[in-house]
C-alpha cells in the first residue's frame, strides 16, 4: 500500500478444478449477457461508418463490409439466443466460450478490414471517424469481454493491429503520430482489460467464497445442534459430548474470526453477541464497544429495513447478496452485500441471527463509473445535435453521480470569454435560482490569476480537471453567497478539449462536501476529450452540410436547397389550399460590370446585392442564387397579386441602388418574372419555368421591371 499500487486479493491457495470451472463458466455467462447490447452497438456504429464513408471509399467494398458485419452480428445474436435457451450444464462453458471466440474474432477482423481495406486515406476527418469507432469498439470490448482473456484478444488484436500498421505506412506525419497514439491506446486498453478482468474474477471468487462460507457456517451450526442432541440423549457420555461441542464451537469461532467478511451474531432481541475482527476493520467499532447493544451501522431512517431483515431470519427465512448502504463509525457510507441466516437452539427454535457483510463499495463505484461512461457514449452516438446531447450528458452525470446541477461553458472566440450554453438542475427552487443567477454571466480572463477563485477560469487556464471540496470556504468565490443559499459545496470542473484545442468547461455542483475522487477525475478528463471530439465532429458535419446547400459567394441557399424548400412549400400549399409565388430575378447590366471592372468587382456587387435583397424580404420568405446573376424568391401565403407586385417593386428599387466597388460606383437593375401556384404550375419545375419565361418578357419590354406569367 505504501507504493500506491492497488491491493490484490490473495490467492495463496490454488483454486480447485471445480472452482476454476465455475469461475470460467461465470465469466462466459458475463460475456454472453453483455453480447446483446454489443450486437446493437455494433450495428449502430457500422451503419454510421457506412453512411459516413459512402462517398469516400469504394461503395462495393463498403457494402460487402457492412454485409459481413451484419451477417456476423446476426450469427452472434443467434448464438446468444441459443446460449440463453440451453440448459445450464457443467463442463459446457468451454465449448460455448469457443463459439463466442469465433464470433468475436470474426467481428474483430471486420473492424480490422475497416481500418485497412476501407481506410479513407484521402480524408483526414473520415480517418478520425474510423479510428474513433474502432477505438470505441475495442474500449467497449475491454469492459464486456475482459473476463475471458482469449475472447478479448481474439477481438481486439485483429481490430487494432491492422489499423496501426496502415497508419504507420502513411507518409503523412499526422497519420504516423496517429499510429503512435493508436499503439499507446492499444497498450492502455490491454492494461485496462487486465485490471477489469481481475476485478470481475475477484468479484466472482468472492461470490463463490461467500456462498461456500454460508454453507460451511450452516454445516457448523448443524454440527453444534447435533452435539447438543447427543448431550441430552447420552447423559453418561456428557464429558465427551461437551468436549466435542467445545471443539466445534472453537472451530466456528476461529472460522468467524479469520473470515474476510464482517460477521455479526445477535440474539433473539437483536443485541450483539459476536462482532468479528473483519467487522471491526470494516465499520470502525471495536467488539467491546458494541457487544450487548444494537447494531450501530444504520443510516438515519434505515433502521426499519434492518428490523425487517432480522424478523425474516427469525421466521426461518434466509437471504444472500442483498445490496444495501451502511455507515462507518466516522460517518462514511459503505455499499455492502448482506447475507443472513438464523441460529437455532437444541430444539430447533431460532434464538438469534447470523449476518455476513461484504464491502462492495469499490466494485459498485467501478460499475457506476463504467455505466456512466457507457451511458454518455451512447448519448453522444445517438444525439442529432450538440445541444440535445449535452443536456442529456449533464443530466446523466448529475443523476448517476448525485450532483445537484451542471452546465457547459462554451468559449466565445470573438469576446475571448466563456458563456453558458446548456445546463440542468434538480427540481429545487434554490438550486434553480442559483443556476439562473450565476450562469447568466460571462467569464473572462482574470487580471490576477493567483487570487482568482473562479473554477471555470482556473480550468480554462490549466486545461485540466479541478476539484474544490468546499467552495463556500473561499471568500473570493464570486458565486459563494448564491452557493450558500442553494446549499451547494463541492465543485467539479473539467475542460472540453481535442488535443490543444479548447472548446469550453463542464461544471458540476454537489449538495454536500466531497473529498476528491481520483477515479472520477480521470473519467472527467476522458469525458472532456470525448465530448470535444463529438462537438468537433458535429461542427464538421454542419460545415459540410452548409457548403453542400448554400452558394459559396453570397451564402444564400443554392439551387438544390431552394428546390427542396420549394417542394416542401408546395406540399403544404396543396394540403392546406394555400397560394405561393416564385419570383425569378435577373440582374441587368451585370455583365458590363464584370467586363469593365473585373470579376472581383462583380463578385463584390453580387454579395452586396444579395445582402440587400435578403434584408428587404419578410422573415419567412426564401431567397436563393441559382446562377451567375440569377436569384429566385419564394413568397408564401399572400393575399393578392398586389402584394407580389409590391415585393417586386421593392426588389427592383433595392437592386438599382448604386454599389461602391473600390471607389467606383456600379449600378445594375433587375428584371423579374412572377409565377403563382396553382395558376401557373402545380410543381416546382413548372413554376420555375413559368417565372423564367415571365422574366424574359420583362426584359423584352425594356428591363428594370416585373412581369406576371399569367396576364
Amino acid at each position: 500500500m505504501m507504493n500506491g499500487t492497488r491491493p490484490r486479493i490473495p490467492e495463496a491457495r490454488a483454486e480447485s478444478g471445480d472452482t476454476a470451472e465455475r469461475i470460467h463458466a461465470e465469466g462466459v455467462r458475463h460475456i454472453y449477457r453483455l453480447s446483446r447490447s454489443g450486437c446493437l452497438g455494433t450495428m449502430i456504429n457500422a451503419s454510421i461508418v457506412t453512411f459516413a464513408l459512402w462517398d469516400v471509399v469504394d461503395r462495393v467494398l463498403l457494402i460487402c463490409w457492412f454485409s459481413g458485419v451484419s451477417a456476423i452480428t446476426l450469427g452472434r445474436y443467434v448464438l446468444y439466443r441459443a446460449y440463453t435457451s440451453a440448459p445450464a450444464a457443467a463442463g459446457t462453458a468451454g465449448s460455448w466460450g469457443d463459439r463466442f471466440q469465433i464470433g468475436a474474432a470474426g467481428m474483430g477482423a471486420m473492424w480490422g478490414l475497416l481500418g485497412t481495406v476501407l481506410f479513407p486515406s484521402t480524408s483526414t476527418p473520415h480517418q478520425f471517424l474510423v479510428i474513433f469507432v474502432i477505438g470505441g469498439m475495442t474500449m467497449s470490448a475491454a469492459v464486456a469481454l475482459a473476463p475471458v482473456k482469449r475472447v478479448f484478444y481474439s477481438f481486439t488484436l485483429p481490430a487494432l493491429l491492422p489499423l496501426i500498421v496502415v497508419l504507420f505506412m502513411q507518409n503523412d506525419k499526422l497519420q504516423i503520430l496517429m499510429g503512435a497514439l493508436a499503439m499507446v491506446f492499444t497498450a492502455v486498453i490491454m492494461a485496462f482489460a487486465v485490471e477489469t478482468r481481475e476485478n470481475v474474477l475477484a468479484a466472482i471468487r468472492i461470490k463463490f467464497e461467500h456462498s461456500d462460507l454460508v454453507a460451511r457456517l450452516s454445516a457448523a451450526n448443524i454440527q453444534v445442534q447435533r452435539s447438543n442432541e447427543e448431550l441430552q440423549e447420552k447423559i453418561a457420555a456428557r464429558d465427551r459430548s461437551q468436549e466435542a461441542l467445545r471443539e466445534a464451537t472453537q472451530k466456528l469461532e476461529a472460522l468467524i474470526n479469520s473470515s474476510p467478511l464482517a460477521i455479526v451474531l445477535r440474539d433473539a432481541n437483536g443485541l450483539i453477541e459476536k462482532w468479528n475482527p473483519a467487522a471491526e476493520r470494516m465499520f470502525g467499532w471495536r467488539e467491546a464497544d458494541v457487544r450487548g447493544g444494537s447494531v450501530p451501522w444504520f443510516l438515519p431512517g434505515s433502521e426499519e429495513e434492518g428490523e425487517r431483515h432480522r424478523s425474516m431470519i427469525l421466521r426461518g427465512e434466509t437471504f444472500s447478496n442483498v445490496e444495501a448502504v451502511r455507515r462507518r463509525r466516522d460517518g462514511k457510507a459503505l455499499t455492502v452485500s448482506i447475507s443472513g441466516a438464523s441460529v437455532h437452539d437444541d430444539e430447533g427454535k431460532p434464538v438469534g441471527t447470523l449476518v455476513m457483510v461484504a464491502d462492495i463499495t469499490a466494485r459498485k463505484r467501478v460499475e457506476l463509473l463504467q455505466k456512466l461512461q457507457s451511458a454518455i457514449t451512447r448519448l453522444l452516438a445517438e444525439a442529432r445535435t450538440v445541444e440535445e446531447a449535452l443536456v442529456s450528458v449533464i443530466e446523466s452525470m448529475c443523476r448517476m453521480q448525485g450532483w445537484a446541477c451542471g452546465a457547459r461553458w462554451v468559449l466565445d472566440q470573438q469576446e475571448n470569454a466563456l458563456r453558458t450554453a446548456e445546463s440542468w438542475a434538480v427540481d429545487s427552487p434554490a438550486v434553480r435560482e442559483f443556476v439562473s443567477e450565476s450562469w447568466g454571466t460571462r467569464n473572462r480572463p482574470e487580471a490576477n490569476p493567483k487570487s482568482d477563485a473562479s473554477v471555470v477560469r482556473r480550468v480554462w487556464r490549466s486545461a485540466a480537471p479541478l476539484w474544490v471540496p468546499n467552495i463556500q470556504e473561499n471568500p473570493n468565490f464570486r458565486r459563494g453567497p448564491a452557493a450558500r443559499k442553494a446549499g451547494l459545496y463541492t465543485v467539479l470542473g473539467f475542460p472540453v478539449v481535442i488535443g490543444k484545442d479548447f472548446y469550453g468547461v463542464m461544471e458540476f455542483f454537489a449538495p454536500e462536501v466531497r473529498t476528491q475522487d481520483a477515479e472520477l477525475m480521470e473519467l472527467a478528463k476522458q469525458l472532456g476529450s470525448q465530448i470535444g471530439q463529438f462537438i468537433a465532429r458535429k461542427d464538421a458535419e454542419q460545415n459540410l452540410n452548409f457548403v453542400a446547400t448554400h452558394d459559396a459567394l453570397t451564402l444564400l441557399p443554392n439551387r438544390t436547397m431552394f428546390g427542396d424548400r420549394l417542394s416542401q412549400a408546395l406540399s403544404q400549399a396543396q394540403r392546406y389550399h394555400r397560394r405561393l409565388a416564385v419570383l425569378f430575378v435577373d440582374l441587368d447590366g451585370f455583365k458590363a460590370v464584370n467586363d469593365n471592372f473585373g470579376h472581383n468587382a462583380g463578385d463584390f456587387l453580387l454579395k452586396e446585392v444579395a445582402t440587400r435583397l435578403r434584408a428587404g424580404l419578410r422573415a419567412g420568405d426564401v431567397i436563393g442564387r441559382i446562377g451567375g446573376d440569377e436569384f429566385v424568391v419564394l413568397i408564401e401565403e399572400f393575399n393578392d397579386r398586389g402584394e407580389l407586385a409590391e415585393v417586386a417593386r421593392k426588389i427592383i428599387e433595392t437592386a438599382a441602388q448604386p454599389v461602391d466597388v473600390g471607389g467606383r460606383s456600379c449600378q445594375v437593375t433587375a428584371s423579374i418574372g412572377i409565377s403563382t401556384f396553382p395558376q401557373d404550375g402545380r410543381d416546382s419545375q413548372t413554376l420555375l419555368r413559368s417565372a423564367d419565361s415571365a422574366m424574359y418578357r420583362a426584359k423584352e419590354q425594356g428591363k428594370n421591371r416585373f412581369q406576371f406569367y399569367s396576364i
